[in-house]
Parts: C-alpha cells; sequence; structure tokens
C-alpha cells in the first residue's frame, strides 16, 4: 500500500509541476487565424435563395443553381498529402429560412466511378460530403455524404473520432452528368445545433473519395498527421437572420410479434407460439437552436442485430457493444472512460434481470427477457460560450417471473423498479485547446421484496477531467478522477465486496476484509496521462491509471476490476506520405506495468506493433509482446494470488486490396507460455464479395485451439479450508459470420447475418494448488490422479479423497462442455419517406450446452443443426413528422 501511495502521490507531484509550467508560458504559442501549415483557412459566402427550391433529385438543372459562387481548387489529403487532384471538383450552398441546399460536382470518367450500392451509413464507392461545425467551437461538426450510388452516411466528427450512430433526417440524391457525377442535397436547419445570432458564422468542410485510388480530396486541405480535425475547417459565411428553427419531431410506432419456439410438455408457459403487439413513441423537441430534447415511451429495439455468440471462462464480465438507437444517438456527449472503463455503460438500462431462479425439476417458470423501458428522456447540446450538457432520466418496471409448482401458480419479482440519471457537463476554452467537465451518475432501487436485498439500493459515481493541448495541440495533458458509492443492506455490500470486481476475501490481501455490518461501499480511482499526439513523424504518451479497493461503477458503468495500479509508455514512428515501397506505415512500442493497492507487482510486459500500407493497398501488420513471469490475484477467484509463468504473443495481419470486388484478410495469434505446456492458437479469415453494384457478401472465419494448465474450476470447502482446483483444458472453438446486403435502392436494403459457434473444452491434470507462490511451477499445485479422484459417471462428478481413506472428503461437477449456438437475423428496411421506416424482420437461434463427452467439431456442428430452433417474426412500423 505504502509504494502505490508513493507511485500516485509521486504521479500527482509531476502533473502539478507540468500544470505551473503550462500556465506560466513555457509551451504558450501565438494564437493565429492560420492551419496548422500556416496556409490560411478558406472562406465560402453563401447566400439566401431567391428562385425555387430545388427538386432533391440529383441533377443540378434548377434555376436556384443559377445563383451563387461554385467553389474549386480542391487538394489532395491523401495519399500524396498536398498533392493536385486526380480529379476536379466544385461546389456550391445557398440557404433559406428552413433548408441549408448542397451541390456538389465531382468530375470524372463516368464509366470509372465506383456505384456501389450499400445500407445507411456505411462508406463504399466514390463518395462526397459536407461537414458543418455549426456550434463553432472547432470541436464537433455534422457530417452529410452521398455515395454515388445515392446512399447516405450522417455522423458527428468531435476531433478525430466519427460517430455514425448520429442520425438526422435530410435528403439527397445523387445523378450522372457526361464528365461527373453529382450530389444534391437538402439539410433542415432543425438537424443542426448553433447559437441563436443574426449573422452565423460556421467551419466548413467539403471533401470526396476517389476508391479506385483511395484518394481522398479537400477544400480546405491540412496537415495529414494533425491531432485533431475540426478545427481545421475552413468557414462558412454569409448564413442571416434565420428564424426561430425550434420544433417537435414525432415518430409513433407499432408492431406485431409472432414468437415460435419448441412446445414443452407439462409446462404452460411454453405451448409453442407467442404473439404480442406493442406501440411507442420517440421525439425529439427543440428547447432552443443549441439544446434538444429525445425521449422515448415504451420503446422496443426489436431490429436491432443480436450480439455475437460468446462463451466466458474468466471471471469477469463479457461487454457487448450498445446497438439501440435512442441511446447509440448522442452517445459521445456522455462518453466519459478509463481506458475500457466507462462511467455509463447504457445497456445496463433494460438489462436481463438479475435475480436467478432455483427450480425443482417438475418446476417451471416464464421469466422476462429484458426490463421494460417505461420511459426515458435525454436533453442534448452545446452553448454558444463553449458549455456541453447531456442529461440523461430512465425508469425501468418492476418485473416479475411466473412459477409454476406442483400447489398451483404464482409470481415473484426478479428486478425491482429502478430509476437510472445521469448529467455531463464539459467546457471548452481557449478554441477548444483547454476543456474541463464532470459527470454525476445515480442508479436508485425501489427494493420491497426481501430476496432482492443482495442488489444495492442506490449508487452514485462522480467523475472530473481536464484536458489541454498546446503548440497547435501537438502535445497534451489528460487528467480524469473518478468517485463512487453504493448503498444498500449489509447482505448486499458484504456480496459486493466479494464479488469478481472486488475479491475482499482473497487471504494473503492484509489490506482487505469483508465487513458484513457495512452499508455502503466507497472507492476511487483516476488518470494521468501526457504526451505528443501530432503533428509530427514521433509520438509518445507516458500514462498512469489507478483503481481503489472499493470502486465500482456496475450499477450503470462498465468496470472490468478494481485495486489495480497500471502505466504505461508508448512510442511510435508514423509515416503518412507514400515513398517508393509504402502508401503509409507506422512502428511503434509499448511497455506497461501493473500493481495491486498492496504494492504487489502484477504485470511486466513490452512489446511492438507495426503496419505496412503499400502502395497497392495491401496491408501487413505485426506484433509481438513478452510477458515476464506474473501474480495473478483474480484466477483462483477469491483466494489467494498465484504465481504464473511469462508469455509471447505472436500476431500477425494480411488484407489485400479493398478496392477490389473481392477482397480478403487473414490474421493469426499465437500465445506461447513459458511453462513449456500452455499455447493458444487463433487463426482467421474473411472474404467480402461485391456482385455488381447492389449486392455485397462477407464473411469471417476463425478457430481458437486453447491449451491452458492453469484453467480455474472451482473452490470447494474441506474442513476449515478452501480447495482451489484447476485443470489443463483443452478448448476448441470455432465461430462463422456470415453476412448478405442487398439494396435495391439507396432507401430499400435487405440484410442478413448469420452466426453458428462451436466450442468444447476437455478438462485433465486436475490438480489441487498447494504452494501458489512457490518458486518452482511444480510446487505450486499437486495433480490429482489415481485413487486421490474418482469420476462418476452416473452423476457426472468427480470425488476427492484427498487422504485415502475411501471415503469422498468432497465432489465438484464435470467441468467438460460441449457448447453449441447459432444466431441470425434477417432485416428488411424500407425508408419510405425520410425519417420514417418499415421493418420485416426474422430473428433465429438456437442453442445447446452440455456437460458431456467431449465431441470432434464437425458432430458439434450436426449436433447444433439438431436443437430445436426458436424464431421470432416481426413487423414495425414508424413515421416520422413534425409540429
Amino acid at each position: 500500500m505504502k509504494r502505490a501511495r508513493q507511485i500516485i502521490w509521486g504521479c500527482i507531484f509531476f502533473y502539478l509541476l507540468l500544470n505551473n509550467c503550462l500556465y506560466n508560458g513555457l509551451f504558450a504559442q501565438p494564437e493565429t487565424r492560420l492551419n496548422r501549415d500556416n496556409r490560411p483557412k478558406r472562406i465560402y459566402y453563401t447566400q439566401r435563395i431567391k428562385a425555387e427550391p430545388p427538386k432533391i433529385d440529383g441533377c443540378l438543372n434548377d434555376k436556384c443553381w443559377e445563383e451563387g459562387n461554385w467553389a474549386a481548387q480542391f487538394t489532395q489529403f491523401t495519399p500524396y498529402n498536398y498533392a493536385e487532384p486526380s480529379c476536379e471538383t466544385e461546389f456550391k450552398i445557398l440557404y433559406d429560412d428552413t433548408y441549408l441546399y448542397v451541390a456538389i460536382r465531382s468530375f470524372d470518367d463516368i464509366n470509372k466511378i465506383e456505384r456501389q450500392a450499400s445500407r445507411r451509413d456505411v462508406f463504399s464507392g466514390d463518395i462526397a460530403g459536407i461537414s458543418i461545425d455549426s456550434y463553432h467551437d472547432l470541436r464537433t461538426s455534422f457530417e452529410f455524404n452521398l455515395t454515388a450510388a445515392g446512399g447516405k452516411v450522417d455522423l458527428m466528427l468531435i476531433d478525430k473520432t466519427m460517430y455514425r450512430n448520429w442520425d438526422a433526417v435530410w435528403y439527397g440524391r445523387t445523378a450522372l452528368e457526361d464528365s461527373a457525377w453529382t450530389a444534391e442535397m437538402k439539410i433542415p436547419f432543425s438537424q443542426l445545433r448553433f447559437a441563436n445570432k443574426d449573422e452565423h458564422v460556421w467551419g466548413m468542410q467539403v471533401w470526396r473519395q476517389i476508391k479506385r485510388y483511395s484518394e481522398e480530396d479537400q477544400w480546405n486541405v491540412y496537415r495529414i498527421d494533425t491531432p485533431s480535425v475540426v478545427d481545421q475547417f475552413g468557414e462558412l459565411h454569409g448564413i442571416k437572420n434565420l428564424k426561430n428553427v425550434r420544433r417537435i419531431e414525432l415518430l409513433p410506432y407499432s408492431l406485431s410479434r409472432q414468437k415460435i419456439y419448441p412446445k414443452e410438455t407439462g409446462n404452460p408457459f411454453a405451448d409453442g407460439r407467442d404473439f404480442n403487439f406493442n406501440m411507442g413513441l420517440d421525439g425529439k423537441i427543440g428547447i432552443s437552436s443549441d439544446f434538444t430534447m429525445d425521449f422515448t415511451i415504451n420503446p422496443d429495439f426489436g431490429q436491432v442485430e443480436a450480439d455475437p455468440s460468446t462463451l466466458n471462462l474468466t471471471a469477469f464480465e463479457t461487454f457487448y457493444e450498445e446497438k439501440r438507437p435512442f441511446f447509440l444517438e448522442g452517445e459521445n456527449i456522455f462518453d466519459f472512460r478509463l481506458n475500457g472503463d466507462r462511467m455509463f455503460y447504457t445497456r445496463r438500462i433494460g438489462q436481463r434481470p438479475s435475480y436467478d431462479l432455483d427450480l425443482d425439476d417438475d418446476e417451471y417458470s416464464k421469466y422476462p427477457e429484458v426490463s421494460t423501458i417505461l420511459n426515458a428522456v435525454k436533453l442534448s447540446g452545446k452553448s454558444r460560450n463553449g458549455l456541453s450538457l447531456g442529461i440523461l432520466q430512465s425508469i425501468t418496471s418492476k418485473e416479475s417471473c411466473e412459477i409454476s409448482t406442483a400447489a398451483g401458480t404464482n409470481k415473484l419479482t426478479v428486478e425491482p423498479m429502478s430509476n437510472y440519471f445521469v448529467t455531463r457537463i464539459l467546457k471548452d476554452f481557449d478554441k477548444g485547446n483547454t476543456s474541463v467537465g464532470g459527470i454525476l451518475t445515480s442508479t436508485n432501487r425501489f427494493i420491497s421484496d426481501s430476496h432482492l436485498n443482495y442488489l444495492g439500493k442506490s449508487a452514485y459515481t462522480a467523475g472530473f477531467d481536464l484536458k489541454h493541448y498546446w503548440k497547435n495541440k501537438t502535445y497534451f495533458i489528460d487528467v480524469k478522477s473518478i468517485f463512487s458509492q453504493i448503498n444498500g443492506d449489509g447482505e448486499a455490500i458484504y456480496e459486493l465486496q466479494q464479488n469478481s470486481r472486488h475479491y475482499y476475501q482473497r487471504p494473503d490481501a492484509d489490506y482487505l476484509k469483508p465487513d458484513s455490518t457495512l452499508t455502503h461501499l466507497a472507492g476511487s480511482g483516476g488518470h494521468l496521462a501526457f504526451g505528443k499526439g501530432g503533428n509530427g513523424k514521433w509520438l509518445y504518451s507516458e500514462q498512469i491509471s489507478w483503481r481503489s479497493p472499493g470502486l465500482d461503477l456496475n450499477d450503470l458503468g462498465y468496470l472490468r476490476t478494481a485495486d489495480i495500479i497500471n502505466q504505461e509508455t508508448q512510442l511510435s514512428y508514423e509515416m503518412q506520405n507514400p515513398n517508393k515501397l509504402f502508401r503509409n506505415y507506422s512502428l511503434s512500442f509499448q511497455q506497461s506495468n501493473e500493481w495491486d493497492f498492496g504494492g504487489n507487482m502484477l504485470e511486466k510486459e513490452f512489446g511492438t506493433f507495426n503496419m505496412f500500407n503499400f502502395l497497392n493497398n495491401w496491408v501487413f501488420h505485426f506484433g509481438i509482446t513478452k510477458s515476464l513471469d506474473e501474480v495473478d490475484n483474480r484466477i483462483l477467484r477469491g483466494g489467494p494470488a498465484m504465481k504464473l509463468k511469462g508469455r509471447n504473443d505472436y500476431s500477425f495481419g494480411i488484407h489485400s486490396d479493398n478496392r477490389k470486388n473481392l477482397y480478403y484478410d487473414l490474421h493469426s495469434t499465437y500465445i506461447v507460455y513459458d511453462d513449456n505446456i500452455s499455447t493458444n492458437f487463433r487463426p482467421s479469415t474473411g472474404v467480402t464479395l461485391r456482385l455488381g453494384t447492389r449486392f455485397n457478401l462477407s464473411s469471417n472465419l476463425s478457430y481458437t485451439k486453447n491449451l491452458n494448465d492453469m484453467q480455474y474450476v472451482t473452490t470447494e470447502s474441506f474442513g476449515n479450508e478452501n480447495r482451489y482446483i484447476l485443470g489443463r483444458i483443452e478448448q476448441e472453438t470455432v465461430n462463422f459470420t456470415f453476412r448478405m446486403d442487398i439494396c435495391l435502392t439507396p432507401d430499400f436494403s435487405i440484410q442478413y447475418y448469420g452466426s453458428p459457434y462451436i466450442s468444447s473444452g476437455k478438462y485433465s491434470h486436475l490438480k489441487r494448488v498447494t504452494n501458489p507462490l512457490a518458486k518452482d511451477y511444480n510446487n505450486r499445485f499437486h495433480t490429482m490422479q489415481g485413487a486421490e479422484l474418482v469420476y462418476d459417471q452416473k452423476d457426472n462428478i468427480y470425488h476427492v479423497d484427498e487422504n485415502l481413506d475411501g471415503l469422498s472428503d468432497y465432489t465438484f461437477d464435470r467441468p467438460d462442455f460441449n457448447f453449441q449456438e447459432f444466431r441470425s437475423n434477417l432485416v428488411l428496411r424500407w425508408e419510405y419517406k425520410p425519417g420514417s421506416t418499415f421493418y420485416f424482420v426474422w430473428t433465429h437461434g438456437r442453442s445447446s450446452y452440455e456437460n458431456e463427452d467431449i465431441v470432434t467439431i464437425d458432430k458439434n456442428f450436426d449436433k447444433l443443426w439438431n436443437i430445436e430452433p426458436q424464431n421470432i417474426f416481426m413487423i414495425k412500423f414508424n413515421y416520422w413528422f413534425t409540429i
């Protein structure tokens, strides 16, 4: 603990010293209106439309397009930064009280234009677009793009990060001319965010992609190695006297769903068919021109793609990406992370109820799949003085399951009604060079059933962050601190202290001890990083982060593990401009250490990762990482820390030219442990095939061969002591993913996703941990064999007789497994008018997990197709309108 405190205080002292240097001008740079390459920013002057507005059909023959000025003289951004473009481009912008009108003419040989149809928000083929920094905060822009085939791609750009989950309601079409393809857009001002003023100055970038050359051309070009993007835009002038664009957007929906599944004899809840009809409402209210309130009442997300299959043999929770539109849109505002941990993990809202049933063989239940979201409200925006605000409030319902027993049917509460609240504030200073912010989250559960007292009644977290750039954003310092407190009954807090994030019961952790009298658990964490992030070939960073033993974010966030201090150094060399062999390449080195708060060194590793993009657009990358012998305080899941052998990680990948109609990739990782036993080999390959301009096929196949001599099996009691059982697992996993996209028009698409997943594991060399920190590997455990370990085939369990007196001292279940799962979605999507969509969805699934004799992969696939499936058919209709 003393060593950990010294490390933290040393980092804080260094930060204060560096901060003093910053604000005393050692790194100060004079302000300028130039780009980082000292070129003046370009300015485009638009004008109010006088003629009739254009008909949005992609053809630029409307009379209004004779007004205003065309802008041209684009410059190549990639691959040859600042070179002349291969083809010329020009654009024109007009406006009225309601819309911004954009015309882009991309000159080219029309026989060579890549017109590849794709679903919404997928970059495909040749593209042209406009990005608008309507806040003019030099950090945030709203981008509207059209592929040459007419597909829409809209996104938000924050500094240098794209958020494609932002979907606006706008109009766009493309067409062909004799020597160009054209894009025509009509963008409602209501879809942008801006301050209320008489005359506006916005940041703006217009760009195009020429796919066959892997070329991007820009109107206001900037250095390719810039650490941020939006502050390098040109400017849009001339928009004056806009009327109040606040309005209400409503999106009611209705759906019908038919679920077909195997009928189960004797189960009154499983007659083979369920049907339900549902209605709900989504909406937006323009509070002002720069703040919007989103809300949803009784939402349904049946059209989203299923989560990928996985089999988790670790003690840690599997992280799944968010896919629900309401929570995806605007997620950047609530984004607050410490490396892989998150203060706000949206999947907590509406998750599966947490209470585990323990039913007898003659009992049946009807268990809810998710917690019903009754409503959710989200307020977000950014003021003219650079204050970003995000507020989210949601209520999920009390969930009950029906249980059928011999005595009759009853209901049992499996999840209490819960309220979730998040507030995020971020203030920009000095034209976006400095940002200071904070976040608050709360979870409140209304528990009225004693069997749910294992849940915390309330949980609160708070975070503070500061980021500062200097010398044209070449250098940065990033500081974050977080705090948490969970309140509940003694039962809840006692259980919380012993879960996989904390393991207070570890016998060798003398600084921790579970306390059943506590009614709250509190903790803190932090992150400090500084380095050079751009404007040069050499980049580097140094960071340290920590999470105290009592920190817990998982009521509304995601935390993998507490009680950890991590230090990491990164150094890289990046060549962005082509030479005689490479289009670009990067070489990087990374080193890291980990400790716990007891001062114990947990991990030391260092490695390199290198990527080479050849002139023919093929990519090759490889990496090597060396991990020294480590101490794992989680492997025994509440037991003592254990020494593990180090390992060597090797990886490589090859990607063919993605400009071709057929392209593919090959990856492989190979891990070799220093115990001369354990290995992990995982090759994978992917293939994409474009058939014509409207039909895409893609697939990915991976195989994993895992041999681990120290896989955790179970913990059993023997007398007054615990026995920690490990085993040597031989595991094979095959995962195949297939996707099909048919885009009949830019607004009508059919998408299919299917993924069989097979995994089998066979355990041998079952061993009891004896001296987990012994210097010699073989002295850390005792391998059970002969009469000491007897398998009972009838009950599928192992009997352990440690003293060989012929009596079973304790038992544990056979850990071998066969797991088969198949998940698929077929989605027909028709956007019959902007913002309004019709969906037909077919979801198919089948799954089986068995502790039985291990079979080969091909036999597992045979068994997969013999599993009785579950099918869900859904029709969903929504209609967008404004008030």
